[in-house]
């Protein structure tokens, strides 16, 4: 494990290195966050459809209307957390349902149960037991007690001195424990997610995505780590998720630097 994170830093580093400096880089990796997230979700935009609708504001047609509104709503997510975290804000509960009311502010609606109405567009707390294939998630009178307690902890550990390994630690134990806890009718995924990203992006490090193809795989991570009450589990297949990620953008920013050195030898050719 020792040498495969030594591996990863090495990997993470050049990663960093090749996107220096790179146009708009940070705006259009946020765009991929926002496609991949909203796909594992079900979205059936395209990586360039969604890239097209962040970017110039145009709606793909033959989709629904709704993955649209996914990505959107996500983006603004997203750019919420980069301004918390560049700002070191401190996150609180009543943070977590601003959140998810952005998250499912286009995709929400109320909700009428037998213990009262919630409205999922508003970051309202579940007042339904939720399940997700053969999990049924905690009773829902525990949601607001233990979101709180995870904010706290949160909290406590963040201003840290956190080093790369300790961040991305930190990074997935509250992507897991939030995802656990599942406190709204919907968006716990994406939700999940964005707070991962928040702590990585509190302390300067590249943001992890979790790839669409590798969707059950996740869900399998996410219920094995339960089920053996081992985070390592889920730890060790974010770290590969990680390192696919800054493989992945490597290769495309490798590609873009032979495509300008190309440049000055005349045609530049795309391969």
């Amino acid at each position: 494990m020792k040498n495969d994170l030594k591996e990863l830093i090495d990997i993470k580093d050049r990663y960093l290195e090749l996107s220096k400096g790179v146009l708009n880089y940070d705006k259009f990796n946020q765009y991929a966050i926002t496609h991949h997230s909203t796909v594992i979700e079900g979205s059936t935009l395209s990586l360039e459809e969604t890239f097209i609708l962040l970017d110039k504001g145009l709606t793909p047609k033959n989709r629904p209307l709704e993955h649209s509104l996914m990505a959107t709503d996500h983006l603004k997510a997203l750019k919420l957390i980069a301004e918390w975290a560049e700002s070191k804000k401190i996150l609180e509960s009543r943070d977590v349902q601003k959140l998810s009311a952005i998250i499912m502010n286009g995709t929400g609606s109320n909700i009428s149960t037998m213990a009262g109405d919630f409205d999922s567009s508003k970051g309202d707390f579940r007042k339904a037991t939720v399940r997700n294939e053969d999990r049924i998630f905690m009773d829902q009178a525990k949601v607001p007690r233990e979101v709180d307690r995870l904010m706290r902890e949160l909290s406590s550990t963040i201003n840290g001195s956190k080093d790369f390994i300790d961040s991305y630690l930190l990074a997935f134990d509250v992507h897991f424990q939030m995802v656990s806890i599942h406190p709204f009718a919907d968006g716990n995924g994406r939700l999940s997610r964005l707070l991962m990203n928040y702590v990585q992006y509190f302390h300067n490090h590249p943001m992890t995505v979790v790839f669409p193809e590798d969707r059950r795989q996740y869900f399998d991570a996410l219920e094995n780590t339960r089920k053996s009450e081992d985070i390592s589990i889920f730890r060790n297949f974010m770290f590969q998720q990680s390192k696919k990620y800054f493989e992945r953008e490597m290769e495309i920013l490798g590609k873009e630097q032979k495509r300008s050195k190309s440049k000055d030898r005349g045609i530049s050719f795309i391969f």
